[in-house]
């Protein structure tokens, strides 16, 4: 293929695109871009090419962003580069063509690579669909990997540029530690994401100018899936002003966007290649740029196979444990291959010590724990379009052993699928993440979830509706409805409580259990239900969890021996299995396809549920006070809750109040100790309530064993 073929001119003075190359060192078709980016002024065009070589080889310090970002607010950057304006191109309202040099990619092209998403297969209806999005100011590349495929391998590169050449090695070593803020790419004057140029290169620079500035999910949907999947593969890891794409994806604090880049190839374990900064880390990090809570991204990260063991064990195990001011010492470097040892600093020690959180640590340890998916368990799921299932096991807080035997049946589900559906029993107390495991499957498969509370039903009639010729048959029930407007599809039916319904009620659960098939109440047609998922949740075998926890508290709380831990929950589910035939009669039992046991959480994840909770109280705090009448009424806002000690202040509300007939609902009574805390300190506040910009503090800490809280004095307003 010819990867060197001729650059046309399009019309300009082949003496000045000359003079272009040779002065700023480029390619003929970088030349052209910089003439047509300042309007054909040769002067404009090589300071344009000056200004981009010299920021790239300073790699200049950044402020903090203001205290009130969304999601997808970036820090301030870079000082104010020159205003250029960008040229208006014909758009061509194809889908581009392929890069030279990529194979093509047909419905039948593999997706092994691919993780936790599905890149949208909906082309935009028009061009004007992308065209009125964003574009930077340079649709010039700043970085080698931004040009097509024949500037990436001509050995002339951009970044032979004077300034970059005359840089000395004693040079780059003076220069200072990142500082863990991404740069900012300038905002242009006028904003066009998706024109494309004449070869329809992608262009990654872009697109990362348009999440820095505020692009929502279906934005960066629609400019990815306007190019043909294979270019955006090979571009999607491409650097942008010397970091990998996939950082500003991680910036944005979107778990979405995250996975909508990782669909497409999106590197979870990259670096950045200067400072040897992994991504895992800038990710616990960058939560003190945004002021704002980070931890679901890196749950997201790490169920997408970024490698714990990217941050030193030492951070994280134990991670119930407070950490020192200034990090873990250096023995903790020992897990760290030589090659990444580097960004180990002490700014990093120190910065992760403040920002990684207990429950960014309790996942980080989790995960350094868990078994990753193979190879065929990665095939199964992107065949099945199942791919975020592989995450399951890093969103739950305690479960281990559920969440993993949820995902290896639904695994084995996929792989042999039967008009059979599936049944599984979730058994175990009270508020003990049976309702959130199913709740988190159904998000993370985008599975609609039906919640049917089974306390209030002592007939079939009630749960799925009357039938002719009573009244209301015409209108089924909630369940009725869901199960039809669902035919043939995956979905998940809860039903909470279970052990409160009765014969009649299971006597008409097992045809759908058995064969897949139900009757609609409301017209007699039979509908599939061989795709649902169904969830029995009951409390009736708690005496027998309970039992078996006591008898094996050592084995199931204290030691580390995975293995044992887990043939021994193997056998507590055979024994309620066994108590659930003496409850529910056989019938029921035989069609259920296994039965998950839901254990007492151990002390210290007793202590991150607690700081889950605190992060809910600190988030509905943090927003802004608004004084107007009605349902945006907020008069409690503007603190900003701080933790001190997260994992002691955690473990001393856990052991106040945990309850293992109760679980996770007595721990939110431990956090509204807190809660009241920070309501009395608010209104002692000697002032009126009032809209403002002023935040407040407040400190949650302990203090021999008790935990306190105070409002930090405001600062004085100016006047």
């Amino acid at each position: 293929m010819a990867l060197h073929a001729e650059t046309p001119t399009n019309g300009l003075d082949h003496t000045i695109v000359k003079d272009i190359m040779n002065e700023c060192g480029c390619t003929k078709e970088r030349a052209i871009k910089l003439l047509q980016y300042t309007n054909n002024d040769p002067d404009k065009a090589k300071h344009h090419h000056r200004t981009l070589m010299k920021y790239m080889g300073e790699s200049p310090r950044v402020l903090s962003p203001s205290h009130m970002p969304s999601q997808l607010d970036m820090p301030l950057a870079l000082p104010n580069f020159p205003q250029l304006e960008p040229i208006k191109t014909t758009f061509d309202v194809h889908k581009p063509k392929q890069e030279e040099g990529a194979e093509s990619c047909t419905s039948s092209c593999s997706d092994e690579g691919l993780m936790d998403a599905t890149p949208p297969e909906d082309e935009p209806q028009t061009g004007d669909q992308v065209l009125q999005l964003l574009r930077p100011a340079s649709s010039t590349s700043i970085h080698k990997s931004s040009g097509s495929l024949s500037q990436l391998t001509n050995p002339q590169s951009e970044t032979a540029s004077p300034e970059v050449l005359s840089e000395n090695a004693n040079q780059k070593e003076q220069k200072e530690d990142w500082d863990f803020i991404l740069p900012e790419l300038p905002y242009p004057s006028e904003l066009m994401l998706g024109v494309a140029n004449e070869s329809s290169t992608l262009n990654m620079e872009e697109l990362i100018v348009a999440v820095q500035h505020g692009s929502d999910l279906q934005t960066i949907q629609d400019f990815l899936g306007y190019y043909d999947s294979t270019i955006v593969k090979s571009r999607i890891n491409d650097e942008v002003a010397g970091f990998p794409s996939i950082f500003f994806a991680v910036a944005t604090n979107n778990e979405r966007i995250i996975r909508t880049w990782v669909s497409y190839g999106g590197d979870v374990n990259a670096t950045h290649a200067a400072s040897k900064v992994p991504l895992l880390a800038f990710a616990i990090m960058h939560s003190e740029n945004l002021q704002t809570d980070t931890t679901l991204t890196v749950a997201t990260l790490l169920s997408l196979g970024a490698d714990p063991r990217a941050i030193p064990t030492g951070l994280y195990t134990p991670f119930y444990q407070d950490l020192s001011a200034t990090g873990p010492d250096d023995n903790s470097l020992r897990d760290l291959s030589h090659e990444n040892a580097s960004w180990w600093s002490p700014a990093a020690k120190a910065k992760l010590a403040r920002t990684a959180n207990i429950t960014q640590r309790y996942y980080l340890e989790r995960a350094s724990k868990t078994k990753p998916p193979s190879i065929r368990h990665k095939q199964i799921a992107v065949r099945r379009n199942a791919q975020a299932l592989l995450g399951i096991p890093y969103f739950l807080i305690g479960q281990t052993w559920a969440a993993n035997r949820l995902l290896q049946k639904l695994l084995n589900y996929l792989l042999l699928p039967s008009k059979r559906p599936l049944v599984l029993v979730f058994a175990g107390p009270s508020g003990h993440g049976k309702t959130e495991l199913a709740r988190r499957l159904g998000h993370l498969l985008s599975l609609e979830l039906e919640v049917v509370d089974c306390t209030i039903f002592n007939r079939e009639m009630e749960l799925f509706g009357p039938r002719e010729p009573y009244v209301g048959s015409e209108n089924g029930s909630p369940l009725n409805n869901f199960l039809a407007r669902k035919a043939g599809e995956r979905c998940i039916v809860f039903l909470d409580e279970f052990e409160k319904t009765n014969r009649e009620i299971h006597q008409s659960l097992l045809l759908p259990f058995d064969k897949g098939e139900y009757q609609d109440r409301r017209n007699k047609k039979t509908i599939d239900c061989s795709k649902t998922i169904w969830v029995l949740a009951t409390n009736a075998l708690d005496a027998t969890i309970n039992s078996f926890c006591k008898q094996h508290h050592k084995a199931i709380f204290i030691d580390e021996d995975q293995s044992k831990k887990q043939k021994l929950v193997r056998g507590l589910s055979k024994e309620i299995k066994e108590v659930f035939l003496q409850e529910f009669g056989s019938p029921m039992t035989g069609r259920v396809s296994d039965f998950l046991p839901f254990l007492p959480f151990s002390p210290g994840e007793q202590a991150v549920i607690v700081h889950k909770y605190l992060l809910e109280l600190a988030r509905k705090v943090r927003n802004p006070v608004n004084m107007s009448i009605g349902p945006d009424e907020q008069l409690l806002g503007n603190i900003r809750m701080q933790i001190r000690q997260d994992a002691s202040v955690c473990r001393s509300l856990a052991e106040a109040d945990y309850h293992p007939d109760l679980g996770a609902r007595s721990l939110i009574t431990a956090v509204r100790t807190v809660e009241d805390l920070l309501v009395e300190a608010y209104l002692s506040v000697d002032d009126e309530i009032k809209e403002s910009d002023i935040v407040l503090d407040f400190m949650v800490d302990v203090k021999g064993g008790e935990v306190v809280a105070n409002m930090l004095t405001p600062p004085s307003p100016k006047g």
